[in-house]
């Protein structure tokens, strides 16, 4: 098996799929920290939003074959 890096590196995640992305961590990290900081795990999955918007790369897309980057016209067009 051979690992395909550009592939890999492919940009996955549309625009407005980064602002959903970002607009729920916001929402997650404000539900953490006005809650116990025994819940962690918000922050957890906030920040894993945050990661997948800011790289444009969604490893989950990857795996079920998805992206949402191509579901848009280019930008230039």
């Amino acid at each position: 098996m051979k690992f395909d890096i550009k592939k890999f590196l492919k940009v996955n995640i549309s625009q407005k799929d980064r602002v959903i992305r970002v607009i729920v961590a916001i929402f997650l990290l404000i539900g953490f920290y006005n809650g116990d900081f025994h819940n962690w795990i918000l922050a957890l999955i906030a920040l894993a939003l945050l990661a997948t918007a800011w790289f444009r790369f969604c490893p989950a897309y990857l795996v079920a074959n998805f992206d949402s980057n191509k579901l848009q016209p280019p930008v230039g067009s």
